[in-house]
């Protein structure tokens, strides 16, 4: 079963976020709760998604990613923030004088003696993802709130901790209620303009054990791979640092250059802590180390590969189940934790300094991390013969051998244009269908193209280019969706495919060969 419920979407800049008076009475108490979720973490904690000014107090109340200000007083927060959905309220009661910060239902901090007798103005000005310093402006980058936020709602008292716990126990999907209806509802807030970037998106609520099921990880072709495009996180690894540790996913890959990364995971002092990609031909790099293999992979082909490594034991890469390299990597080393894990990117520094020619393209699916080295009967387990739509054995799961699990990647935010298809999305992209529809007629037919020599084609679609054979760039041309021509040349020793949206526009060239898609 599944359905949709809106959220609200903040990205980078001052000019995102929603702005308008909701017309609050004197307050002596209040609630602010919503479902939270961080687009990007940094050291810095000051970022703010809730702001409420009067004339000469705009600090009267706040609500950040760790703090809660009313009347400029506040109240911190040390839980660590991730990029996971995360449940946050925020309450006061002036009689009392007692204010808590509450995360996922329970109290993350609490302040006795809090503004005690003390009110909130009446008649002030509401701003979302913004911390105004100044009635309805004098925002300040630094601390807008980036990311996006669900079910938003303000009440004119303190719900107490059973309350609180009710609403984040209902779930991301559930609809908990309290005994009093909020003063200033979600829905107050989805009526407003939007400012700048800020949007309002749909957003699955799946009653699913596993949502990330079918939900392949697309990135864009080599032609637009950039340093915007990635998933970045700080793992959960353990308290300890680790010699044994195994990494599967399904690859496919759009890019003809062959120096690429899928996955980084840097430490402090090593960036290159543990690195999967290819640098001429598929390798493993642990600690600074590399283990190379003679395979570089097909362009527009699903492969299953998997890297298993000890710290004694060595080290094994396997491609479609089969063991195709093994040996030492960084023999005896351990892997610190507390590192920042990338997918798409190669990091050269904890957190940055990407490159764009080792940026990945194509798409991942069901990539997960365990911290056992999988054995070669495991591997062939989760390879499955080829079955992409098989996930992780159960038996992996009650062993507690996952350390990172696809659906947790699932539960992140992408960066640039780094998006999670299902359907005939991901099946243009060449993915196996898993969710039981049968989307035959929507697979890419190599006999509609039609071969035109001597001719090529022209457009201002600037769709970009495929270098390769011309097989792979067909494919690469009809999983885009918009191209429709291929216009192929010799170009510095190599093949370039030209991607087009039309066929209208063709002129004589002795030089150039054209593919056009017709069916």
């Amino acid at each position: 079963k599944q359905w949709y419920q809106r959220r609200v979407a903040i990205t980078a800049g001052t000019a995102n976020y929603i702005s308008f008076n909701p017309d609050l009475p004197e307050l002596t108490g209040l609630t602010v709760c919503a479902w939270k979720k961080n687009s990007f973490l940094e050291r810095r904690t000051g970022r703010y998604w809730f702001s409420y000014a009067v004339s000469e107090s705009d600090n009267e109340i706040i609500v950040g990613n760790s703090a809660f200000y009313v009347k400029s007083a506040y109240v911190y927060s040390q839980v660590p923030l991730t990029y996971q959905w995360v449940h946050n309220c925020a309450t006061w009661d002036s009689e009392s004088g007692v204010a808590v910060i509450s995360i996922d239902g329970e109290a993350a901090a609490t302040q006795e003696g809090f503004k005690q007798g003390g009110s909130v103005r009446a008649g002030g000005n509401l701003v979302i993802g913004q911390e105004q310093d100044s009635v309805g402006g004098r925002f300040d980058a630094s601390q807008a709130f980036l990311g996006r936020l669900y079910n938003i709602n303000v009440w004119d008292y303190a719900l107490n901790s059973t309350d609180v716990a009710f609403l984040y126990e209902t779930g991301f999907c559930g609809y908990g209620s309290t005994e009093a209806d909020p003063i200033i509802s979600y829905a107050d807030l989805l009526a407003q303009d939007l400012s700048g970037a800020t949007s309002v998106i749909d957003g699955p609520c799946i009653d699913l054990e596993d949502p990330s099921n079918g939900q392949v990880l697309r990135f864009p072709p080599q032609s637009q791979a950039s340093t915007a495009n990635f998933l970045q996180f700080s793992p959960d690894l353990g308290s300890e640092d680790f010699g044994e540790f195994s990494i599967c996913t399904w690859f496919f890959k759009t890019y003809g250059d062959q120096s690429r990364y899928f996955l980084s995971y840097a430490v402090s002092g090593e960036h290159n802590a543990i690195i999967l990609g290819e640098q001429a031909t598929l390798g493993f790099w642990v600690n600074g180390a590399k283990m190379l293999t003679d395979i570089l992979l097909e362009q527009q082909k699903w492969y299953h590969l998997c890297f298993t490594r000890g710290s004694d034991s060595g080290a094994v890469i396997y491609v479609d189940g089969a063991k195709v390299k093994e040996g030492d990597l960084a023999k005896g080393g351990l892997t610190k934790t507390g590192g920042v894990m990338n997918i798409g990117q190669e990091q050269d520094s904890m957190g940055g300094s990407y490159d764009a020619s080792q940026a990945f393209a194509g798409s991942l699916y069901n990539l997960n991390m365990f911290n056992v080295k999988l054995t070669d009967d495991q591997v062939a387990q989760i390879y499955a013969n080829g079955t992409f739509c098989e996930m992780v054995p159960d038996e992996m799961w009650e062993s507690e051998s996952v350390m990172i699990a696809y659906k947790d990647l699932f539960s992140l935010i992408p960066d640039g244009d780094v998006v999670f298809d299902s359907g005939e999305t991901s099946w243009r992209h060449g993915a196996i269908h898993c969710q039981g529809t049968d989307l035959d007629e929507d697979a890419h037919k190599p006999d509609c193209w039609q071969t035109e020599e001597g001719r090529r084609y022209k457009d201002n679609s600037n769709l970009g280019y495929i270098v390769g054979d011309v097989d792979a760039a067909k494919a690469a041309c009809y999983a885009y969706g918009k191209c429709k021509t291929l216009t192929c040349y010799m170009k510095n020793g190599e093949q370039r495919c030209d991607m087009l949206s039309t066929y209208e526009k063709q002129k004589k060239d002795n030089k150039k060969t054209s593919y056009t898609y017709r069916c």
